[in-house]
């Protein structure tokens, strides 16, 4: 079985070894590794080209900068492994013999592998994800049960780096990243489960995930609410449509709603009408609020309107971080 694991590269130059040089170390060997240069212009690809030359696996493609979703979508496509998995370059840290216990756990119908990362942070603290019940969720009669399970029990966590997934899935059924959108791995992955016959759950913590301040997907921006409301507006509609597990796809959007309102207050000043305005045309995704949470945001929106609530919420969080240091 041949695994293609694909590595998106841009300026990423003082990471690139490293990450690299945690694939290629892995015990299990029959590796495709692919990295897709982005048009870098911190001298990470001519790294990569002489990678390359140290190891027949490595192949590298050169591309004019496309942005992270289409440097996968290259690899996804360059790929020719059984099947395929994502590495983040400025990520590091994988299991030395994770891949050989993933193919071992592989059956022959499965399409999905889903397993733990380690959250890694600046300051040298290491969180790994908690265990699943894999003794039930790997009893489920098929890849939609999954999902509906992950999702309704709060544990579904959106990374294209916690999957490995049969390559002709990807390409049968046109599953590629979005351009342009910052949350791209949210949109994918809940393109991808439509598609998933047989998952597998593995609690193996396999990836160390690199937590950096700064990282696009972590500091709100009026980037990411337009990212949010193209994924909100998509699938509200093919949830109209009845797509697979459209009831857990509603709860799991009312979940990501909550999420942009409490992160509305850390925006620019300049950034919050726009933002504001997105929060208020997706505001009815709070009808399936499912949660403790969810559900407490959804009385403060219907009591107060989305504007009040998020100052609510800026106010709980300002106080809960003050707190937080003090004590």
């Amino acid at each position: 079985m041949k695994i293609s694991v694909i590595i998106p590269v841009y300026n990423v130059k003082p990471y690139l070894e490293r990450c690299v040089q945690s694939v290629v170390s892995q015990t299990y060997k029959d590796l495709e590794i692919v990295l897709v240069d982005d048009g870098s212009t911190d001298g990470s690809g001519e790294l990569c080209n002489q990678l390359a030359a140290t190891d027949s696996r490595i192949q590298v493609v050169h591309q004019v900068n496309k942005g992270l979703s289409e440097a996968r979508n290259t690899g996804i496509r360059q790929a020719t492994g059984d099947y395929v998995f994502f590495v983040d370059s400025d990520d590091g840290w994988l299991l030395d013999d994770g891949v050989e216990q993933l193919v071992n756990q592989c059956e022959a119908t499965t399409d999905l592998l889903m397993f733990k990362a380690v959250d890694i942070y600046t300051d040298g603290r290491q969180t790994p994800m908690k265990d699943f019940d894999v003794e039930h969720i790997n009893s489920l009669p098929d890849g939609h049960a999954v999902f509906a399970y992950l999702v309704k029990t709060q544990v579904f966590r959106a990374g294209v780096w916690l999957l490995m997934v049969r390559r002709s899935i990807l390409t049968g059924n046109d599953i590629f990243f979005p351009s342009g959108l910052i949350s791209e791995d949210v949109y994918w992955d809940m393109q991808l489960w439509q598609h998933i016959k047989k998952a597998k759950i593995v609690n193996l913590n396999f990836y160390g995930y690199y937590f950096r301040e700064g990282g696009l997907s972590k500091v709100p921006s009026i980037r990411v609410y337009r990212s949010y409301d193209k994924i909100f507006t998509d699938w509200k509609e093919q949830c109209r449509q009845g797509c697979v597990n459209a009831s857990e796809i509603s709860l799991y959007l009312a979940e990501m709603w909550v999420s942009r309102a409490y992160a509305y207050y850390q925006l620019k000043p300049e950034d919050k009408p726009e933002s504001l305005a997105i929060m208020e045309r997706h505001k009815d995704l709070l009808y399936y609020a499912d949660t403790p949470k969810s559900r407490r945001t959804a009385f403060l929106v219907k009591t107060f309107g989305v504007k009040s609530t998020t100052t609510l919420l800026g106010i709980y969080w300002r106080l809960r971080n003050y707190y937080k240091h003090v004590v």
